[in-house]
């Protein structure tokens, strides 16, 4: 499970961390349930990437899964969205939350023990050079309910 607030790399993480034997949703708890993501149907090992579940600490402490938490300067985020965000104390919630704890500037460097804590397989450093210069951001826009007639094409209805 990864743990940041917006623009803390947790859709790059996802994308990352998504091979053929390992899927990481991101931001999934907007569309499935804790109980549903415990269970999601999968053969790979099956992880998260999410930004809007650092409020949920003493939830998150229970679950067994393990967990990258990304810290990022409050100030930074407000420059890169442009706003600030609506929780001021999130990275003492964030703090809060037991795993590995990273800085959003330190995940190139520490990428391999990132990899090491989440997956625990080889570390493929080639992909990872590839992946870092990509700048992945998600489509929010893609999912409104507009594109029904194109998302019920792609399933054959």
């Amino acid at each position: 499970m990864v743990i940041g607030l917006p623009r803390s790399r947790t859709t790059w993480m996802a994308n990352w961390l998504t091979t053929t034997s390992t899927l990481c949703l991101h931001d999934a708890i907007s569309t499935h349930t804790q109980a549903e993501l415990d269970s999601y149907p999968t053969s790979r090992k099956f992880g998260i990437s999410e930004t809007a579940i650092f409020h949920l600490g003493s939830k998150l402490n229970a679950h067994p899964a393990k967990k990258l938490i990304i810290h990022r300067p409050i100030q930074e985020i407000y420059k890169s969205i442009g706003r600030p965000i609506p929780f001021p104390n999130a990275d003492c919630l964030l703090r809060e939350i037991k795993g590995l704890h990273i800085e959003y500037k330190d995940i190139n460097s520490r990428a391999e023990e990132i990899w090491m804590h989440l997956i625990g397989s080889k570390f493929d450093s080639k992909r990872f050079n590839v992946l870092s210069g990509m700048n992945v951001q998600p489509n929010f826009e893609g999912l409104k309910p507009q594109n029904q007639k194109v998302i019920r094409t792609w399933l054959g209805m």
